[in-house]
């Protein structure tokens, strides 16, 4: 109730408060305990002060906080009932009502956990997930887990985005009829929701009851066919596609004055991923979605850290394989501390080399999968001559937040989830050699803090080999600010301000990192 009553918005953590609103509040109240009195009014019942004329004011900031301060009690309930904490077993060790650095943490779990795309801070959205009773969530949960199977066996992937984009959109089908563009995705997980009888918490439980016993306990081995709805006419054995990536607004200017001061460089469009198919002669958009492009990022030149702009390739490109679980190989530019993560191991705090962030992993910097971007070098009677590959890929990121907000350090990012949709359906649809795991023998060694750390990799990843390209085009997108091409070089960094593709921008806050177990949603990845 407490949840759910709240309508003060949202709140953003603060690690550099001088005095903690637990404390401020017990200020707040004696102060207005001690006037009640004065008034010779019941000190016990503060209420009494509500629209009081001179009392008035002082109610208000007490109820206020008060009931920010409940709110945080009342979620950090939930966040141990879930056991979300990072210390004694879940349950954590916390100032009761104090938005604190082990609060932040966290509520950054729980919003894993809910797929909620946030920072550890309070919204609206995981205010209203924390005000869900454990049931609930648990049926939403199971709906998530529904939708995915049902869009991986299925082998769709329109999901509204194009729709939404373009809603005038028509195009003819087999019969010469105009048709809308579709939510396919929604269709289909609302028929099976419903043929399973899975729609609420209640009957959900007992249809599980019921496929667990006609399973004998095990779903590995269940299959269950359910009815949905026909598909677009433009779905094939083998279908034609076609990408396009709007770069959105692109600044080149530096971001930093002759001060050093962060300057602002705002952004009214940002990148979007627009996957078409060819039928029959019409350009039918399938998804539209957010996604990220270069700027200025930190790199290693001459033994120290410098800023430097990495750009989004433009023009015409192809996808020619696609690679499960890719690994990144880290530059020799990448500065060291962004290869090594703080870790609780053999009952310490130890500095360890950041595997995960290599691959294979979904932490990693290629996320789950990838699509590299090729530029076909051709001969002048049009034949190819070479390949290059200038290190862009679309792929997963478990940095969610720079999709909606931020940048990369040149590729174009899709959420973890989105990028094993988009090229399950496109493997699904296209032709392809299975080529396996491509070996790797990659090993380096490099010093952090006077500590010497190693990398060995083994593979880049398990690679799909397309019998033919895939057409992407990069465009330019709107160029912002003085300059309009990239700067080339290196350029001395003016303080610690971490630059817009190694950080927070655009007044987004993230949580601390924490020595002992870093919030893996606030992994920064070079990709």
């Amino acid at each position: 109730e407490v949840l759910r009553a709240w309508t003060g918005g949202g709140i953003a953590y603060e690690n550099n408060k001088k005095m903690g609103d637990v404390r401020r509040l017990a200020r707040l109240k004696a102060g207005l305990e001690k006037d009640l009195k004065k008034a010779k009014l019941d000190p016990d019942d503060l209420e009494q002060a509500k629209g009081h004329p001179k009392l008035g004011k002082a109610y208000d900031n007490w109820r206020a906080l008060q009931n920010k301060v409940d709110l945080v009690d009342h979620a950090q309930r939930r966040l141990r009932c879930e056991k979300m904490f990072q210390s004694a077993e879940g349950e954590g060790t916390y100032t009761r009502g104090e938005f604190d650095s082990a609060t932040t943490h966290a509520l950054a779990q729980f919003e894993k956990k809910h797929a909620i795309m946030g920072w550890g801070h309070f919204t609206r959205e995981n205010i209203e997930a924390l005000a869900r009773s454990q049931e609930e969530s648990a049926h939403r949960r199971l709906l998530r887990v529904i939708e995915e199977r049902t869009v991986s066996a299925a082998a769709i992937v329109e999901d509204g985005s194009a729709a939404r984009w373009k809603p005038k959109f028509r195009y003819k089908d087999r019969h010469g009829e105009e048709q809308p563009l579709r939510d396919v995705v929604r269709e289909s997980v609302d028929a099976a929701v419903a043929a399973l009888d899975l729609g609420t918490p209640e009957t959900a439980r007992r249809q599980l009851d019921k496929l667990s016993e006609l399973g004998s306990g095990n779903f590995d081995d269940l299959l269950v066919a359910v009815k949905l709805p026909p598909r677009p006419d433009y779905y094939l054995e083998d279908m034609t596609f076609e990408v396009v990536i709007d770069r959105g607004d692109v600044w080149y200017d530096f971001p930093f004055d002759s001060t050093g001061k962060r300057l602002s460089q705002p952004r009214e469009r940002y990148p979007h991923i627009t996957v078409y198919t060819v039928y029959e002669g019409q350009k039918i958009p399938l998804i539209h979605w957010r996604t990220t492009i270069g700027s200025w990022r930190s790199e290693m030149y001459n033994g120290s850290e410098h800023y430097k702009y990495k750009d989004s390739d433009v023009g015409p490109r192809v996808w020619k394989e696609i690679v499960a679980a890719p690994v990144w190989i880290p530059p020799a530019t990448t500065p060291p501390r962004e290869l090594v993560r703080r870790k609780w191991k053999d009952g310490r705090v130890r500095t360890v080399v950041n595997n995960a962030e290599f691959g294979p992993s979904y932490t990693s910097a290629y996320g789950l999968v990838a699509a590299y971007h090729i530029k076909e070098i051709k001969n002048p009677d049009g034949t190819l001559k070479a390949d290059f590959d200038n290190s862009i890929r679309t792929h997963g990121s478990v940095d969610y937040m720079s999709i909606l907000r931020r940048y990369s350090h040149g590729c174009h990012r899709l959420y973890n989830m989105s990028a094993v949709r988009l090229f399950s359906f496109i493997l699904g649809h296209r032709q392809f050699v299975r080529e396996g795991q491509i070996k790797l023998g990659f090993s380096r060694e490099f010093v952090h803090e006077d500590q010497t750390f190693k990398i060995a990799l083994k593979t880049r990843g398990y690679r799909y080999k397309l019998v033919q390209p895939i057409a992407v085009d990069v465009t330019e997108g709107r160029i912002k600010g003085t300059r309009k091409t990239p700067l080339e070089g290196y350029i001395p960094k003016p303080n610690n301000t971490p630059a817009p593709a190694d950080g927070p921008v655009e007044g987004q806050l993230t949580a601390p990192a924490e020595s002992a177990a870093p919030a893996e949603n606030n992994v920064l990845s070079p990709g």
